[in-house]
Formats: C-alpha cells, sequence, structure tokens
C-alpha cells in the first residue's frame, strides 16, 4: 500500500497538534507558531488556499505536517534528525505550483534541498539567518521611548502598497500577505504628529518572527528601527502572552545591531532559511489576489 499525503481539517486536530510542539519549547517554537497564526486566523476569516497536510494521518506519532497557504509553504515535525517520513511527505506534494519556503529550520532545509536537487527544481532565492528571541515575561518590561513628534500605532491598511514596495522579500504575491499580516496579526508603525506619515513599521509574520521591520530612507539613522521593534516585542507579549522572536539574514548587520541593542538572545548554531522555489515551467509565482 502506497503512503498518502491526507488533509488535517478538524480544529481540534490542529489545536492538539500545536500542543506537540510545545515539547522542550523553545526548540519547537516556530512550528507552534505556525499553527497558532492559521487557527486564530481561520476563526476571523475564510481562508479558501489553505491545507494542512500529514502522512497517512498519522501526525500524533511525531507532530509532522505540511501547511500550504497560497504559494507559501512551511513543514516540521519533532524529530528533526529523523526525516524518512518528512522526505516522502515532501515528494507526495505537487512541485508543479512553486512556493515560497518560509522559517524551515536547518534539519529540515537539508531535505527540502535534496529535493529540489533530485527533481532539478529552481530555487530562484535563497536566505540564511540568524535566530534572535526574547521571553514572554522580558518583553511585557521593555521600555517604549517613542521620540518628540511622533506616536505609536497599529499598521493601517492603507500603507500595505508602500510596505509591500519597500519590503527587501517582495514577491509576486506579497502585497496581498502584507494585506493580511495587517489586518490579523499584531503590527506597530511610528507615525509623524504633524503629517501623519507612517515613517517606520515592524509586522509579525504567520511564523511568529517579526518581519517587514522598515524605517523611510528620510528617517534612518535615528534609532525608530528599535523603537517599532520594541513596541510591537512588548505588544505581542502583552496582548498575546507569547515569546518574542525575529530571523535576522546573515549579512544584516543593521537589524543584528537592532536586536542586539533591545537585548534580545542569539540562539546560536540555530539556523533557519527560506527560498523561492519556482513551478516545473519556470514561470513566475505569482497568486496576488487570492487569501
Amino acid at each position: 500500500m502506497h503512503a498518502k499525503l491526507t488533509k488535517i481539517s478538524e480544529l481540534r486536530e490542529l489545536k492538539s497538534l500545536q500542543e506537540l510542539y510545545l515539547k522542550d519549547w523553545p526548540k519547537h517554537c516556530v512550528g507552534y507558531f505556525w499553527l497558532d497564526n492559521y487557527i486564530r486566523w481561520q476563526k476571523k476569516v475564510t481562508l479558501k488556499h489553505l491545507t494542512f497536510y500529514t502522512l497517512q494521518n498519522d501526525w500524533r506519532s511525531d507532530g509532522l505536517f505540511i501547511l500550504v497557504h497560497r504559494y507559501q509553504l512551511f513543514f516540521s515535525n519533532l524529530s528533526r534528525e529523523k526525516t524518512p517520513q518528512l522526505r516522502e511527505a515532501l515528494e507526495l506534494l505537487d512541485w508543479s505550483v512553486g512556493y515560497k519556503v518560509s522559517a524551515i529550520h536547518e534539519t529540515h532545509n537539508n531535505v527540502y534541498k535534496q529535493l529540489i536537487v533530485e527533481r532539478q527544481l529552481c530555487l530562484e532565492r535563497e536566505m540564511n539567518t540568524k535566530f534572535y528571541s526574547m521571553p514572554c515575561e522580558k518583553a511585557k518590561l521593555m521600555k517604549i521611548s517613542c521620540p518628540s513628534g511622533y506616536y505609536l500605532d497599529k499598521v493601517r491598511l492603507e500603507h500595505a502598497v508602500l510596505i509591500n514596495e519597500l519590503w527587501p522579500a517582495r514577491h509576486a504575491g506579497s502585497l496581498k500577505l502584507i494585506e493580511l499580516l495587517i489586518e490579523h496579526n499584531t503590527s506597530v508603525g511610528l507615525y509623524e504628529q504633524e503629517t501623519g506619515q507612517l515613517c517606520a513599521w515592524c509586522l509579525r509574520l504567520q511564523s511568529g518572527f517579526l518581519g517587514a521591520l522598515q524605517v523611510l530612507e528620510t528617517h534612518q539613522r535615528r534609532g525608530f528601527a528599535a523603537v517599532v521593534a520594541a513596541a510591537i516585542s512588548q505588544k505581542i507579549a502583552k496582548e498575546l502572552e507569547q515569546d518574542v522572536t525575529a530571523l535576522v539574514s546573515m549579512d544584516n548587520a543593521p537589524a543584528a545591531r537592532v536586536f542586539e541593542k533591545l537585548h534580545f538572545t542569539l540562539n546560536a548554531g540555530e539556523h533557519y532559511y527560506w527560498s523561492m522555489c519556482l513551478p516545473h515551467k519556470g514561470d513566475t509565482i505569482n497568486w496576488p489576489d487570492k487569501q
């Protein structure tokens, strides 16, 4: 009998799967946050292009799941090094479409890269990152110092185009992603009081990581990135009662300095990857309007 991918559709099963990822906290926190994000989203909005898969309906033994939302792909299991079942599940996925593979632990990324090479698929981009974290209770105590002439507020949907245009990770379909993050996740923007202009911002990604941390070029070198990063960290801790995490590209020294300044802990040796895997035909991934 051939193995097959099966869907996890029941909310109670997804919650039970999520609880498995509390094991050895915070080792598996990324898988926990992915599940937490989409469980919360599904309570607010109908996501027609969201599917959770596992292998042979057996997610209980090792927490194995594959999440596909639009073109976003995430996968995980608890054993990490023991990956035959994860490899088997990934082989059964439809690779004719193309995916943005996000926040994948390096042990899982090794399995994924082997599959990409064997299937002669094309990686358009790939990035290795460093992992920073801060416990919830510490984040609650962060001191927020808003500069004179500015105020902090959540990011508004009207700013999605601006944020997407300046996002270094921008790609076909990312505008809709930014809109979903603004609508459903924690965000913080720094606004100029006199003009109402959005000058700096930070969003919380589906993986739980802080993302799209950006400052307008006209307002850089004034410490604004640290202001919004501290503000969103405190907000996540107080409103969601969750730890705060951030990924920083290996070559992004300015961003690393922001989180070191805020006394985040660098989890040495913990690396996460993201990449763009193109469709078989080499076409550009493009899901701009679907959620």
